[in-house]
């Protein structure tokens, strides 16, 4: 069952990863200035294509992107990504419905099912609001949500990012 789940937080908070880091299962971390990767060898080697290429859907790992600033104003939604196929990996599995009940504690920030109900989503620009279900808030990104700060995908090229600039600059907010 492949799986992601988006959340804010600031660009220098782990909070995902030391709750990953402080789960019984323990991983082998391959970082990157883009993610990390969280490798759980016990559940099984890293599989390849026929080209040589890796394939996370055969294999048992996590991987995260942390939040970081785009633009000097904007921060980016995190992401953790489960891509495994849930029948080949049970105990990964599980790991990952522990991981859904430990972010399901911090607030949804928005949730597409209420989207126009509440307040909340303002701050979330570009496709932010087209990639999830629902974005939760660790408390660092709560306070920077509710203190006016704007986030956008991870994913979001510059010429989203230009839409994005352009419209706040008319909001007295310089990202450029």
């Amino acid at each position: 069952m492949a799986a992601t789940y988006y959340f804010l937080s600031a660009p220098n908070d782990h909070g995902v990863l030391d709750w990953f880091r402080s789960q019984s299962e323990t991983a082998e971390e391959h970082s990157n200035e883009v993610r990390v990767l969280l490798h759980y060898c016990q559940f099984g080697a890293l599989a390849e294509n026929p080209d040589g290429s890796f394939d996370p859907s055969r294999s048992p790992i996590v991987s995260i992107f942390f939040p970081k600033v785009r633009r000097g104003a904007l921060w980016t939604v995190g992401e953790v990504h489960f891509i495994y196929k849930s029948k080949e990996f049970p105990e990964l599995e599980r790991l990952r419905k522990r991981f859904q009940a430990w972010i399901n504690e911090s607030p949804a920030i928005w949730e597409r099912k209420h989207d126009g109900r509440e307040a909340y989503g303002y701050y979330l620009d570009g496709t932010a609001k087209n990639i999830a279900d629902v974005v939760f808030a660790l408390p660092s990104g709560l306070a920077a949500y509710e203190a006016g700060q704007y986030f956008v995908a991870e994913s979001d090229n510059e010429g989203v990012l230009d839409r994005v600039c352009g419209a706040l600059r008319l909001r007295g907010i310089d990202c450029s």
